[in-house]
């Protein structure tokens, strides 16, 4: 277990820990070595000198334990996840390196630079490679800058198809109309619409002047 620490990993079909030699030695011989001196410091967003995204995944907390076996990351307090444009942000984080999963837990936000689109939740659980992600409890969404804004109690986003459902008590709003559903399906590129159960559509009065 460390303490005020950093974890790199490099994002590639299997996903391995990054560390040094003298890394290892410290670790086998139970030297006081601090872990973030030998991690790479990378601004948010994990960019590279040409302002692309990078493939790797770095983890900061308060504390981080590592099960090498399980191969299972688990981070407390603080938690920040960078991958590519994404930044991810919570009380307590585990990242599975052989699924390439990544759950956070209290306060859940996962933002991304690239798009200007921000998650809340209570929880949120996010895969990788597929860049899809579930969000539970009390979840917002703004999509582009507010370009789309939901609410609801759970929201399903696939990013490579650009599209989100959202249920339980779902609201959402786009081009100044809301609509409020069981669940609502969201094609955000089209900017299409499904809702489905008690469902409700608010458009302003300046839309229904002649």
């Amino acid at each position: 277990m460390f303490r005020g620490t950093k974890l790199c990993y490099a994002s590639a079909p299997a996903v391995r820990v990054i560390v040094s030699a003298s890394l290892l030695l410290a670790l086998i011989f139970l030297l006081p070595f601090p872990f973030s001196a030998f991690a790479e410091k990378k601004p948010e967003g994990v960019e590279d000198d040409k302002g692309s995204y990078e493939e790797i995944i770095d983890i900061t907390a308060d504390e981080i334990s590592y099960d090498r076996k399980c191969a299972v990351a688990t981070a407390r307090g603080n938690v920040t996840v960078l991958f590519k444009s994404f930044r991810i942000t919570g009380d307590l984080a585990e990242y599975d390196e052989d699924r390439l999963v990544v759950v956070i837990k209290g306060n859940a936000k996962l933002e991304d630079a690239q798009e200007g689109t921000v998650f809340l939740a209570e929880k949120i659980t996010f895969l990788l490679n597929e860049e899809e992600m579930k969000a539970e409890g009390g979840v917002f969404f703004k999509y582009k800058e507010g370009e789309v804004l939901a609410e609801g109690e759970m929201l399903s986003y696939f990013g490579l198809d650009k599209r989100a459902i959202v249920e339980g008590d779902a609201s959402v709003e786009i081009a100044g109309k809301v609509f409020s559903a069981s669940v609502i399906t969201v094609f955000l590129d089209e900017e299409r619409v499904m809702a489905k159960g008690g469902t409700r559509t608010v458009i302003p009065r300046d839309e229904l002047t002649p």
